[in-house]
């Protein structure tokens, strides 16, 4: 982990805590080495930063090609672990790229559903989380942000900003099962249920 790294994460982390109340709950249940895909639902563009502020070991992020380029993703953006995503199709660069850092033993998170929820509510997700967990045998953690959306209401503890930690997903049913395309969608459901159960606690 690098010292800027370490320096974004506990600053944002301080700021999180005593502005908007957040708390993260089940930490302990991310294994503190080894390959890790953390998939949560997507609510605000500050979710990324609630996340890594609140997960003290070093993750790699998924962001839309769009935000690179620009003056503060050089600052907050490219020199925090972000890969960049072409929407609209499958990017097989940012796919591979994001391969190489799970398959490595790193730890990636990222969104199954692809974009931002505008209402709040769980939509369905994709299946990039699952088949990267299949391919690589890793397991999936789900996780539930609430309230980043709802940053004025948090302002000052309240509506505090919460994430919780659910337990993790392994791969193993679904591995062989045929055809691919329906071991995906199985997994991915299942991916997304346990997000949605989280949000509810």
């Amino acid at each position: 982990m690098t010292l800027y790294y370490r320096f974004c994460r506990d600053f944002v982390g301080l700021l999180a805590k005593i502005f908007v109340g957040f708390k993260a709950e089940g930490l302990e249940k991310i294994p503190a080495t080894g390959s890790v895909i953390l998939a949560s639902n997507h609510v605000s563009n500050f979710d990324p930063p609630f996340i890594g502020s609140g997960v003290k070991r070093e993750m790699h992020f998924l962001a839309k090609s769009e935000l690179f380029g620009k003056w503060y993703s050089k600052v907050a953006i490219e020199p925090l672990n972000t890969i960049p995503v072409k929407r609209g199709r499958f990017d097989r660069e940012s796919y591979a790229r994001a391969h190489e850092v799970v398959g490595s033993g790193g730890m990636l998170l990222l969104f199954p559903e692809g974009t931002r929820s505008r209402d709040g509510k769980l939509r369905e997700g994709k299946t990039g989380a699952a088949k990267l967990s299949i391919e690589t045998n890793s397991p999936v953690m789900p996780l539930g942000i609430r309230n980043s959306n709802r940053l004025k209401g948090a302002f000052l503890r309240r509506c505090p900003v919460r994430l919780v930690v659910g337990d993790p997903i392994s791969p193993d049913p679904y591995i062989g099962m045929q055809p691919e395309k329906d071991a995906l969608t199985a997994y991915t459901t299942e991916i997304m249920a346990r997000i949605g159960d989280l949000l509810t606690r």
